[in-house]
């Protein structure tokens, strides 16, 4: 069965603790953890988080860096081989952050498609060079799921699929509907071309205005998206990830995490009563 929560930056940029906590009191007890600088990956700041996550009966599934906007340039650019060293060293400090709190999966951007970071280097070498950093991620039990995000190198199926057929099971991935849409993709085709190999779910609704929405305020077919999923993307993980203009107060997103849970479990039901 698939659980709901929601990231921490919702909040953004509010104190990732602060936002944590916040989400807590209000009754949410699973998240996944949007570090925003260096010193939330220190040991003692991770100490302090897990005291908070067991006072409140609360778990931590994926965290998601705040390297992503230097992905690109420090992985996947034509400059020399210490850059990319230099690169790996740093996300073995989230990887190690990530399974101190439990989370079993780290997001990964990945590679511009445009500007002045886009990817300088052949598809074949960027998948060998993500292979290295998911196999680093592997040593401390964490896996590197690659993200669907818009003008990035995993934005189009054509892409992930290629990802598939190179990586077999150590393809894994973080679906976001909100950036397929972004991209000209249908949720639910998109969440297809990834059956079987996601692992979290970043999930927004969206009208003809706006693309970023609690769950319940438009006119996105959740259930079509879960019912694209198959295999493992069964247990995975969906965070409500919306910007903190979308709403007021942390009760509507406490009532948007119902709704969300309430479909996925139709879906999940009709979907097992057909099979």
């Amino acid at each position: 069965m698939a659980t709901v929560g929601i990231s921490t930056s919702c909040f953004y940029p509010v104190n990732t603790e602060v936002a944590l906590r916040r989400a807590a009191e209000a009754g949410i007890t699973h998240f996944e953890v949007h570090f925003s600088t260096f010193s939330e990956l220190s040991d003692s700041y991770i100490k302090e988080m897990r005291k908070m996550l067991k006072a409140y009966g609360a778990q931590v599934h994926s965290v998601h860096p705040f390297y992503s906007l230097l992905e690109s340039p420090m992985f996947f650019s034509d400059y020399s081989e210490r850059r990319f060293a230099d690169g790996l060293e740093i996300y073995k400090q989230f990887f190690h952050a990530a399974a101190k709190l439990g989370a079993q999966n780290i997001v990964f951007h990945g590679g511009q498609t445009t500007g002045k970071h886009r990817v300088m280097i052949s598809q074949d070498e960027y998948i060998e060079r993500y292979n290295m950093i998911f196999e680093a991620g592997r040593k401390f039990g964490v896996n590197l799921l690659h993200e669907n995000v818009y003008m990035h190198t995993a934005q189009t199926p054509d892409f992930c699929r290629k990802l598939i057929e190179y990586l077999g099971d150590k393809a894994l991935f973080t679906f976001d509907n909100k950036q397929a849409r972004r991209a000209g993709f249908d949720s639910a085709e998109f969440a297809g071309a990834l059956s079987g190999h996601i692992r979290a779910v970043h999930i927004s609704d969206c009208d003809r205005e706006h693309d970023c929405m609690l769950p319940g305020k438009g006119h996105e077919d959740f259930a079509a998206i879960r019912n694209a999923m198959s295999g493992e993307d069964d247990k995975a993980f969906w965070a409500i990830e919306v910007y903190n203009d979308a709403f007021r107060e942390t009760e509507e997103i406490k009532l948007s995490l119902h709704y969300l849970d309430m479909k996925l479990k139709e879906a999940e039901q009709s979907k097992f009563t057909k099979s």
